[in-house]
């Protein structure tokens, strides 16, 4: 996702660079708000929804 980021900026398109930004940080917060929804507290909560939303799947 990083170099994705970088590369969406380095070429300037800052609306594709604001939608991708957007779409990955609601991705985020919906996984953040299914992981307390499960039971999950604190840190794990943390690391569980950076797996869902980054190693797409790890986190179950």
């Amino acid at each position: 996702m990083a170099v994705a980021l970088v590369l969406l900026s380095w070429h300037g398109d800052l609306t594709a660079l604001g939608i991708v930004s957007g779409v990955f940080l609601l991705w985020f917060a919906a996984a953040l708000g299914w992981t307390y929804a499960d039971g999950d507290e604190g840190r794990h909560a943390l690391q569980r929804a950076y797996n869902l939303t980054f190693g797409w799947g790890d986190g179950f």
